[in-house]
């Protein structure tokens, strides 16, 4: 999988905040969301290609965030840095649409920062599909989903 795109992109994201301090949160939402366009995974015919990450389909809410945090591997010396996305899954268990950054604190320096971005886009865009139950699927499918990706602390 190509990891450029949107390393390239978190690159991007780190200098504009360089460049304009403000940290207000539209300024983030805008700024991630561009990320996300450029993500792997986001793509109709990859998606349709793709199998389910997971054998056995997920019963609860519970375990699908299991399987969603499984892909999360927060790059060394990203201490203290968080971000939360906002999605929602098709009843497939495809990320619907695009993510959006609700919230989030980056520490460290530009490549750090950019690392950090990164990881939290591939973990969502590699740990879907996801396989669900029928009950799952139709529930999930009409909901609106936030994970929190955090490096250096437990998630809550």
């Amino acid at each position: 999988m190509d990891t450029t795109r949107p390393e390239q992109a978190a690159a991007s994201i780190a200098a504009r905040r360089r460049a304009a301090p403000t940290r207000g949160a539209a300024w983030r939402v805008a700024c991630l969301v561009a990320v996300f366009a450029l993500a792997p995974g986001n793509g109709r015919a990859e998606s349709l290609e793709r199998q389910p990450v997971n054998a056995v389909p997920v019963e609860n809410v519970e375990q699908l965030f299991q399987v969603l945090y499984a892909c999360w591997k927060p790059p060394a010396g990203t201490a203290g840095s968080e971000i939360t996305l906002r999605f929602g899954l098709t009843a497939k268990g495809e990320v619907r649409g695009k993510p959006l950054a609700t919230y989030s604190v980056l520490t460290g320096d530009a490549e750090t920062q950019r690392a950090f971005v990164a990881a939290a886009i591939l973990a969502l865009s590699q740990c879907t599909p996801v396989r669900m139950s029928e009950q799952l699927s139709r529930v999930v499918a009409s909901r609106v989903l936030i994970l929190r990706f955090a490096s250096g602390e437990a998630r809550t």
